[in-house]
């Protein structure tokens, strides 16, 4: 079983790193679930070898060969965010000790084994395993389950995935109204090569390169189409000043923001 000497301590002892090295990386293990041993490796101060022999040593146990201890009758035995979240895989079980065998990629973590325990009811027996092939393992041989959907480490990701796809949501519903708006306010406008188009509340107005504008459409309060051709702006102004009574509120206000553009010059 585990010893109370800390994986720190024995790397410290092996020469491997020094207590400074050991005093950075428990900071880093601070802010999250990682492993003391999983750290140092990831920070390059040792390798999973030099690792695995330290602990195999001081447990006087080989490294596990998890293909052949796998027995597939404790998959179900351990939630896949608990082994994800200690690094440890269940191996098997020695019913008649009570015994829950496990491959880790730190057995001294007491942490771990003390929450493992209390989850199953067994004692755990820790093996060392490489980092890499227990992660594989996880993936490959623990089924996901409802434990996994109902629990923080879980919960806390399907929060911050709901809420990433509520600010989506909410920033495409907020471009969609703008672009309502600002389609209710200005309507479309279309560029072609000679004429500058625009359209809305069953107007259009054209403007000609060669200064011609042309008002098409339905005046809210008169009788039929127009179809107007005129030679320059004055004469478009003048027109929809003494036709105002015969479009609505919103077609006049269109109609002198349009009259303000100048989307083609003459050359």
């Amino acid at each position: 079983m585990a010893t109370k000497q800390r994986l720190g301590e024995l790397l410290i002892e092996k020469g491997l790193i020094t207590q400074n090295v050991v005093d950075d990386a428990l900071r880093v293990q601070v802010s999250g679930n990682r492993r003391l041993g999983t750290i140092l490796v990831k920070m390059g101060w040792i390798t999973d070898e030099q690792l695995l022999d330290v602990l195999s040593k001081q447990q006087g146990e080989p490294r596990v060969n998890i293909e052949k201890e796998f027995d597939p009758d404790v998959k179900n035995i351990l939630p896949k965010y608990l082994c994800q979240k200690y690094g440890l895989l269940p191996l098997s079980i020695e019913k008649t000790k009570k015994v829950l065998k496990i491959a880790m990629v730190d057995p001294l973590d007491e942490v771990a084994i003390n929450d493992v325990e209390n989850y199953t009811g067994y004692a755990v027996w820790g093996l060392p395993a490489p980092t890499k092939e227990i992660e594989q393992a996880i993936s490959k041989l623990i089924p996901f389950s409802v434990k996994d959907i109902f629990n923080p480490q879980t919960y806390n990701t399907f929060t911050k995935i709901a809420s990433v796809v509520a600010l989506v949501l909410a920033l495409v519903t907020i471009s969609f109204i703008y672009n309502f708006f600002e389609r209710e306010k200005y309507g479309v406008i279309s560029q072609q090569e000679n004429q500058t188009i625009y359209r809305n509340h069953d107007l259009i107005v054209s403007f000609e390169k060669e200064g011609k504008i042309s008002l098409l459409g339905h005046g809210a309060y008169a009788e039929g189409y127009y179809a107007v051709l005129f030679n320059d702006k004055d004469s478009f102004l003048r027109f929809t000043e003494n036709k105002k009574d015969k479009f609505s509120e919103k077609q006049i206000k269109w109609l002198n923001w349009v009259s303000q553009q100048n989307p083609l010059k003459t050359n």
